[in-house]
């Protein structure tokens, strides 16, 4: 299933780990109710290694003039049919025509809640009661990312280089193969090396590489100056960035 709202997920009511997810074509909106606000763990991307567990907090704001009654309805979904048991939520007026409902959930790798073809977005659903009646249904209330989180390693360095001699960096990238639970080799990741000299605020690009099929990647630079060498894999739709730890190498001459 490729980007289907819960509505869609679901024929009338699923039952999938416990949790009732009410399909959206049942509920009809209506009224001045509006979901103004989701916010999923803070605002922050859910990054999960290869044996990843993870709480989830969620707040899911909403208002009409005659003030909230209760949110429900609520479901955490993605494509390729994931779903995660949330919480009931508990509102909390903040003004006489908003409240802010919050809950929680989780997300459990070992405990096979998510998997590989899962990373990316993910989205909430929810429904907003109105003490008048009104309601507002939304398959897609809020987004927010779990993602994989890449390792980067740098190694082959080898210090001190003279001034303006080619020199060899290497390393790796692995990402989590959920369904093993194990580290894996990531091809076809186009990486960066960075250089840091002395206390730099902005590392210089002095290279890229593109990961072979292991996961392994080589550059060769020449030697200016001392300074820090990183690898850094960036942020993909299903990825956070990694970062390797730095290696110094001492420039002579």
């Amino acid at each position: 299933m490729r980007r289907r709202s819960a509505a869609l997920l679901v024929s009338g009511v699923l039952a999938v780990g416990g949790i009732l997810l009410p399909s959206i074509q049942q509920q009809s909106s209506h009224g001045d109710t509006r979901i103004v606000r989701v916010v999923v763990n803070g605002g922050r991307s859910i990054v999960l290694g290869p044996t990843g567990t993870s709480p989830i907090s969620f707040s899911i704001t909403a208002e009409d003039k005659s003030g909230i009654r209760s949110v429900d309805g609520i479901g955490l979904w993605s494509a390729n049919y994931g779903i995660l048991v949330p919480s009931k939520a508990s509102c909390t007026a903040v003004s006489h025509t908003e409240s802010v409902c919050t809950g929680t959930s989780s997300v459990s790798v070992p405990e096979h809640q998510i998997f590989d073809n899962m990373a990316g977005s993910w989205y909430v659903q929810a429904t907003a009661h109105a003490n008048d009646g009104d309601k507002r249904t939304e398959d897609k209330a809020g987004r927010f990312k779990i993602l994989k989180q890449v390792t980067a390693t740098i190694f082959g360095v080898t210090a001190p280089v003279a001034k303006g001699e080619p020199f060899t960096v290497g390393g790796q990238v692995l990402k989590p193969d959920w369904r093993s639970q194990q580290l894996v080799a990531n091809p076809g990741e186009r990486v960066r090396l960075e250089f840091c000299a002395g206390s730099c605020t902005r590392p210089t690009v002095v290279a890229t590489a593109k990961s072979d099929t292991a996961g392994d990647l080589t550059a060769t630079v020449r030697a200016s100056q001392t300074g820090t060498y990183t690898w850094v894999a960036p942020a993909t739709f299903w990825s956070a960035e990694a970062t390797s730890q730095p290696v110094q190498v001492e420039v002579t001459g």
